[in-house]
């Protein structure tokens, strides 16, 4: 079945196309786009390396082209000084390749004067330094945002609308960006290889931005209304047989089920994103930090504190760089205290399918980043680097992993070289 884009979607794109039609004299163009093609190589069997929780990846696979590859195009029109509209497309490593999914931004513009900016459609979101520009990879040093951070984020756009005010002023410059909207974002489960839909409603994104000299400082806050995740076939089974056995009146038994039941199924749950962000650039030196609290009442929300720290050092057209990442989760593993087998040998397989469900998305690793970039030509940049990842027992979450390894931790190494562009 053909998946249409959403409401906001079509209508930013339907009055693209009416004011078009219109004005079709007046009308502006202008093409742009950017893209990467790149190999990441990791040297662990049964896990396998994803540049964020979304992305299609088979655990067998030590190395791969699409962990960061991708090509985005981008049409903008300009009608005049004040209307415009924006359609960015990106192709990469999602699970589908329909219009919905291809499509990053869609919206239209309105600019009464050099202080407000009002879209409608697709918008990018504010709530993060890179948010709607962490697939643009020749703007930063790095190979790829920060895992850490970027990785368990699955929104980098909402369907609804955004505003945002600009002061203007050249001494001490500051912006206020607001963005309400939805988001439906679709993934696969490494396990299982199942898709699922994660359907975020009556998201808020808010930051305030403040430029001065070399100096940009953020604060932003991200609250999700509603989280929903539609599981395939398989954790939907998983989740019937644990609904059925806290239905049974077992001591203890059913009790656990029953917690273990509610932890799984995320229907209408509330996620709050709070960021702080620095950058500090005068040519030579590179400095740029996030730190980040995510929190969120189930344990099977991957959810807790951490951030990135960046530094380079500019030498004519090279920079090498080093990056620190961790993410320190907010819960302990998830453990059944009865042996739901000693009840019902058959409950066994349950009870760790149960714990290997919960535990996969907990995220609990340190990353240490050593790096370089050579700008060959202006809009053509080659990047190498090196990750050595110290994952933690039952801190797998950003990984494609076989549940043998939970519960042990790992050291890896991950080993990339990418080629930028922009045109």
């Amino acid at each position: 079945m053909e998946i249409k884009p959403p409401i906001a979607v079509r209508a930013a794109l339907s009055v693209s196309l009416l004011l078009f039609c219109c004005q079709v004299v007046a009308v502006d163009w202008s093409v742009s786009g950017f893209g990467t093609l790149g190999y990441t190589y990791e040297d662990e069997d049964q896990l396998a390396y994803r540049r964020d929780i979304t992305q299609t990846v088979d655990i067998d696979d030590n190395g791969s082209w699409l962990t960061d590859s991708n090509f985005g195009l981008q049409l903008d029109g300009r009608f005049n000084h004040q209307w415009s509209f924006t359609t960015q497309l990106l192709l990469d490593n999602s699970t589908k390749h329909d219009l919905d999914e291809l499509t990053e931004l869609a919206f239209i513009r309105y600019v009464p004067n050099e202080h407000w900016n009002f879209r409608v459609g697709r918008v990018g979101v504010s709530a993060y330094a890179a948010a709607d520009s962490r697939y643009i990879d020749y703007g930063y040093l790095w190979v790829r945002p920060s895992q850490e951070l970027y990785g368990g984020i699955v929104f980098n756009s909402l369907d609804g609308v955004g505003v945002s005010y600009l002061s203007n002023n050249p001494e001490f410059n500051w912006s206020l960006k607001l963005e309400y909207g939805s988001n439906n974002q679709r993934g696969e489960i490494p396990q299982t290889n199942d898709d699922y839909t994660a359907e975020l409603q009556e998201v808020l994104s808010a930051s305030f931005e403040v430029m001065q000299d070399n100096w940009k400082w953020q604060a932003s806050y991200a609250n999700v209304g509603s989280l929903s995740i539609k599981q395939g076939a398989s954790i939907q089974t998983l989740q019937s047989q644990l609904q059925q056995v806290s239905m049974l009146g077992i001591p203890g038994v059913s009790e656990e089920a029953a917690q273990a039941y509610e932890a799984m199924t995320l229907d209408d749950e509330t996620v709050d994103y709070y960021h702080l962000a620095m950058l500090y650039f005068d040519g030579l030196w590179t400095l740029q930090t996030e730190l980040f609290h995510i929190d969120a009442n189930k344990s099977s929300i991957p959810q807790g504190s951490g951030g990135y720290a960046l530094v380079g050092y500019s030498l004519d057209n090279i920079t090498p760089y080093v990056m620190y990442g961790q993410f320190s989760p907010r819960y302990s593993p998830y453990s059944s205290s009865l042996d739901w087998g000693a009840v019902n040998p058959s409950f066994s397989l349950l009870q760790t399918g149960a714990e290997v469900g919960i535990n996969s998305v907990r995220i609990d690793q340190s990353t240490y980043s050593l790096g370089v970039r050579w700008d060959l030509l202006p809009q053509l940049a080659l990047k190498a680097q090196v990750d050595y990842i110290d994952i933690n027992e039952f801190g797998y979450g950003l990984w494609a992993s076989d549940p043998s390894v939970l519960g042990s931790g790992r050291d890896a190494q991950v080993y990339t070289i990418n080629l930028n562009f922009i045109f």
